[in-house]
C-alpha cells in the first residue's frame, strides 16, 4: 500500500484564514464523531455541549448542538450547524448520494435519551443544503418510534445497503431501519440471536451483509486472534480465527486505539501502550485486518504524532481520518489543555463499491511549531517565520480565562511553520517497530521505525512526563468504539 499521511489541521506555511476569527474556537471543542461530505471537500464535526462542559482540557462548551463545519482545503472551521434535536447526539452516518429532492449531503443522526434509567435511541434524517452549510430543512424521524433498550448497543451503516443496524443486549436483538426513509416508518426487521450475548464482544463491524465481531480477552482488551461474522441473512454466527502479518506477527495489545471498517478491511490506528505507574507510551501504527482472509497486515507507514485516543473515519471520497486531541499546544493556544488534530490518509484503504456490487467485492488486497515561538503558519520544512500572535493580536473569537485564548497571528502577517523536529516519546521511549522481515513484535530488541519503512516521518515531538488526558467522549457503541 502506498500509503500518504497528511496533516490537515491548519493550513500549513499561509496566513490564517479570515475565518478563524469567527469559528476557531472550534479547534478546542470535543466531538463526538465526524463524517465526510461526498466530494471530500469538508468535515461534519458532531459536537454535544454537555461532554464538551465536562471536559476540564478545552475550556467549556463552544456552542449549542450543531455540526461544526471543517473546509478540508482551506483547513479550517467554515460555519456551523444547529441541530434542534431530541436526546444527546451520539453518531452520524453518512447516507450515499445526494438527496433525491436535488439537495445536498445526506446523514443519519443517532441521538440517546434517558428517562429514569431507561435508555432510547433516536434516528434522524438530515439533509444539507447544495453548499453543504446549512440544513435544507429541519431534521425528520426515520421511526414511528424510538427504540428503548438495555445495556450495551453497537449502531452502523450498511456498506451494501442503505440500512442502520442496531444490536443491543440483553443478549443480542438485531434491528434493521431504512437510512433512505422519506418519512418515519417501522424497522425493515427485528430478530434476535439465540444463546449470543453482545457484551461478550469488543465491538462490532458491518461489510457485505455480515455484521463482524471482534473479540474480547478476560481483561476486555481486543482479541486480535479471532473475528465471529453473524450472516443478517441466514441469522447464523460463525467463527473464524485470524492470521498474523508473515513478518510482524499479530499487532500489539493496546487501549483507546481508533478502529474502523471500510471497503472489506477493519483499519486500527494508534492507541496506549500502559506499563503502570503513569507511564504511557501513544502509538503511531497502522494495521488492516483484510476480511477476505482475514489476515492482520501491517501497514508501511505511521502517524506524524500520537494523538490521545484517536479515532478512525473513512470518508465517502475514499480518504481515511485520524483524528483526535493532542495536548502539546500550537502557537497562541493556552499552554495547558488540548486541541484538535486531523490526519487524513490516502492509499489506507479502497473506495467502497456501490451497493449493488458490495456483496462481490474483489478478494485480493488490492513538525509543528513549538509555543511561543516566533514566527510565520510554518512551512513544513522551517523552523523560522511567523506563528500564532498573542493575546492581543487578534485571534478566534474565544477567550480562555486564566491565560488568554487561542490566537491568530494578525491576518497577512505569516503563519504556520511545521518544524522538521516531531514529537518525541517520554524519555526517549516510543514504541519502535522491528523492520519488515527481520521479526515481530515479540522481538525484544525492536529497531527504529525508519529502518524498515524508507523515509523516516517528520520526527518526533518531545513529550510530557504525565500527558493529560481529557474527559473525551466514551468510546462508545459504534463502529470505531469498543462496547460499554
Amino acid at each position: 500500500m502506498d500509503v500518504r499521511t497528511e496533516d490537515i489541521t491548519v493550513p500549513w506555511s499561509q496566513a490564517p484564514d479570515p475565518s478563524e476569527q469567527q469559528y476557531g474556537s472550534w479547534r478546542l471543542a470535543v466531538f463526538q464523531d465526524v463524517q465526510e461530505s461526498r466530494d471530500g471537500s469538508k468535515l461534519y464535526f458532531l459536537y454535544d455541549p454537555v461532554a464538551d462542559d465536562n471536559c476540564i482540557t478545552t475550556g467549556g462548551r463552544k456552542g449549542t448542538t450543531c455540526f461544526a463545519v471543517f473546509d478540508n482545503n482551506r483547513k479550517c472551521f467554515v460555519a456551523q450547524i444547529v441541530l434542534r434535536v431530541q436526546g444527546r447526539v451520539k453518531f452520524v452516518f453518512a447516507v450515499p448520494g445526494a438527496s433525491p429532492n436535488g439537495g445536498g449531503d445526506q446523514f443519519v443522526l443517532v441521538t440517546q435519551s434517558e428517562d429514569y434509567g431507561t435508555f432510547t435511541c433516536h434516528f434522524w434524517k438530515l439533509t444539507l443544503s447544495h453548499d453543504g452549510l446549512n440544513l435544507a430543512h429541519e431534521p425528520t424521524s426515520l421511526l414511528t418510534a424510538p427504540i428503548a433498550f438495555e445495556g450495551d448497543f453497537i449502531c452502523s451503516m450498511r456498506d451494501d445497503a442503505p440500512e442502520i443496524v442496531f444490536v443491543h443486549s440483553p443478549g443480542m436483538n438485531i434491528i434493521r431501519i431504512a437510512a433512505d426513509a422519506t418519512s418515519p416508518r417501522d424497522p425493515i426487521e427485528r430478530f434476535s440471536v439465540p444463546n449470543a450475548e453482545l457484551g461478550h464482544f469488543y465491538d462490532g463491524f458491518l461489510h457485505g451483509g455480515n455484521i463482524y465481531f471482534l473479540s474480547a480477552s478476560p481483561d476486555e482488551q481486543l482479541d486480535y486472534t479471532r473475528i465471529h461474522i453473524l450472516s443478517l441473512q441466514t441469522r447464523q454466527i460463525t467463527t473464524q480465527y485470524c492470521k498474523p502479518d508473515f513478518s510482524r506477527g499479530m499487532p500489539p495489545t493496546r487501549r483507546q486505539a481508533g478502529l474502523d471498517c471500510y471497503g472489506g478491511y477493519i483499519i486500527l490506528a494508534g492507541g496506549e501502550l500502559d506499563y503502570g505507574d503513569g507511564n504511557v507510551t501513544r502509538l503511531v501504527d497502522y494495521w488492516v485486518l483484510d476480511l477476505s482472509n482475514f489476515t492482520w497486515v501491517q501497514v508501511g507507514s505511521q502517524m506524524p504524532l500520537p494523538l490521545i485516543e484517536p479515532r478512525v473515519t473513512a470518508g465517502q471520497s475514499g480518504s481515511v481520518y485520524i483524528w483526535g486531541d493532542f495536548d502539546q499546544p500550537l502557537p497562541g493556544m493556552p499552554a495547558s489543555g488540548t486541541h484538535l488534530r486531523i490526519l487524513r490518509v490516502n492509499g489506507l484503504s479502497l473506495k467502497p463499491p456501490s451497493y449493488d456490487q458490495a456483496m462481490n467485492y474483489p478478494s485480493s488486497t488490492p513538525s509543528y511549531p513549538q509555543p511561543n515561538q516566533p514566527g510565520n503558519y510554518p512551512s513544513a520544512d522551517s523552523q523560522s517565520g511567523g506563528g500564532y500572535g498573542q493575546s492581543g493580536q487578534g485571534g478566534y473569537g474565544f477567550n480562555q480565562p486564566q491565560g488568554g485564548g487561542y490566537n491568530s497571528p494578525p491576518i497577512g502577517q505569516g503563519g504556520y511553520n511545521q518544524p522538521q523536529g516531531g514529537y518525541n516519546q517520554p524519555q526517549g521511549g516510543g514504541y519502535n517497530s522491528p523492520p519488515i522481515g527481520q521479526g515481530s513484535y515479540n522481538n525484544p530488541n525492536p529497531q527504529n521505525p525508519q529502518d524498515s519503512f524508507g523515509p523516516p516521518p517528520q520526527g518526533t515531538f518531545q513529550g510530557q512526563q504525565q500527558p493529560q488526558y481529557p474527559h473525551y467522549p466514551p468510546q462508545e457503541k459504534k463502529k470505531d468504539c469498543s462496547i460499554m
